[in-house]
């Protein structure tokens, strides 16, 4: 018997959209924050990364 799909990823799609086109719509007002983003979440991308290598050559 095949179960119901789940509706998670549906509201998952339409909460990261709504994220998406307001954080779109604040950070093109605001450049400066734009690149702040920019770089916080490119500092965060090398962490999480680094975390990941680490984890495999030990684990």
């Amino acid at each position: 018997m095949l179960a119901a799909p789940s509706p998670f990823p549906y509201a998952v799609t339409v909460v990261y959209l709504g994220v998406g086109l307001l954080a779109r719509t604040v950070l093109k007002t605001r450049p400066s924050a734009a690149r702040a983003v920019t770089r916080a979440s490119g500092a965060m991308m090398i962490v999480i990364g680094g975390f990941l290598l680490v984890e495999r050559l030990v684990g």
